[in-house]
């Protein structure tokens, strides 16, 4: 298959995600599991958080709910050390900590600075918001959806063999190595990528709609989104499970 021919495939199953609801979460037809949802609970909840001096009226600024289907989404759910409500509890005091102080300045960041925060706070997160287990596996996934105009990228074991076949091996297992990998892996494609249509915001009120729609037009989100389902259909072509996409018990990668 030419890369052209796989980059429109891949275009088709984000899309198809984008606009579907993952079979694999309740009754396969909850709408906020799909991405285009995801995107507005999670990131969409900072915004709200933001424009609310980081309150909630006392719930969670991110509900541990929107947190599991997540979970299920991204094939996380055999992690058992931390459960929803623990992540999404400490997920309070990251964002306040971490996030919210820099909310404000992060549109200004260049994109070397936007990388080196990415890995940081991939690094504080695993450490941070899954007890004592250093999982950068999930929290790249939550950052992932959580701080879309960060250039980050999701790792797991099947995106770690799937860079190796395109050329792109990282210098180690942990996230830094694997961003570095990633990012060299996805520039050769930034043309192309770009050059694809974006979805159309479909979940959420209009003001929701609108914020998703700027950041899906000034943002590379949508184009890193492609470039995972490239990856991850690279990784079924070789004969790589889903298994491979997901975690232990203890939230960290397959081995």
């Amino acid at each position: 298959m030419t890369r052209a021919a796989a980059l429109i495939r891949a275009h088709a199953a984000a899309l198809q995600r984008w606009q579907s609801p993952f079979h694999g979460f309740t009754s396969g037809h909850d709408p906020r599991s799909s991405d285009a949802a995801l995107l507005v609970l999670t990131y969409g909840g900072l915004v709200h958080a933001a424009r609310h001096e980081w309150l909630n009226a006392g719930r969670r600024l991110i509900d541990r709910t929107y947190i599991d289907i997540l979970w299920h989404v991204q094939h996380l759910t055999a992690m058992r050390a931390c459960r929803a409500e623990q992540i999404a509890a400490a997920l309070d005091g990251f964002i306040r900590d971490r996030i919210a102080p820099l909310w404000d300045q992060l549109p200004g960041f260049g994109d070397m600075q936007k990388a080196e925060l990415s890995k940081h706070w991939v690094a504080d997160m695993a450490q941070h918001c899954f007890g004592s287990l250093r999982s950068e596996l999930a929290a790249s996934r939550l950052l992932f959806f959580l701080c879309p105009m960060l250039p980050l990228f999701n790792l797991s074991r099947g995106h770690l063999w799937a860079l190796e076949q395109q050329g792109h091996s990282a210098a180690g297992d942990g996230y830094h190595a694997f961003a570095d990998a990633a990012l060299g892996a996805y520039q050769e494609l930034t043309a192309s990528l770009r050059a694809l249509p974006r979805p159309t915001p479909s979940y959420g009120d209009p003001a929701q709609q609108a914020s998703i729609q700027v950041l899906l037009s000034q943002g590379d989100w949508w184009d890193r989104r492609v470039f995972d389902e490239l990856l991850r259909q690279t990784a079924a072509d070789g004969g790589i499970t889903e298994q491979a996409f997901g975690c232990n018990a203890g939230g960290q990668m397959m081995h």
